[in-house]
């Protein structure tokens, strides 16, 4: 009878702790842990633009999107102060045109 009981328990109480992540705005929870876990998903996406950017075998619209998306990373990090924000822009961003802009690289043509 105890096992059972105990059982269940667990059964319920692991059902229960699922549950609770549904709420909406348990994803929009920032703490100080969010942020670190968010610092590192941002520089490992940041370094990977980065490359993409810097890697002259790729062709000139892989390397301007790249460019966009760092660019746009960086504008919501001085807007928001937060890595988790500037984490999401670049792994979702999607520039509105590829046309030159102020600012942007010059690529070579090879």
């Amino acid at each position: 009878m105890a096992r059972t009981f105990v059982f269940l328990f667990i059964v319920f109480s692991t059902f229960s702790y699922a549950d609770a992540d549904d709420s909406p705005q348990s994803d929009k929870v920032i703490t100080h842990k969010n942020e670190t876990i968010c610092k590192s998903t941002f520089s490992q996406k940041m370094i990977s633009q980065q490359m993409t950017f810097s890697n002259q075998a790729n062709a000139s619209d892989v390397r301007r999107i790249a460019e966009r998306k760092i660019a746009a990373a960086r504008k919501k990090f001085a807007d928001t102060g937060s890595y988790c924000d500037a984490a999401q822009v670049l792994m979702n961003f999607e520039p509105e045109s590829l046309s030159g802009q102020d600012g942007d690289a010059q690529f070579k043509e090879q």
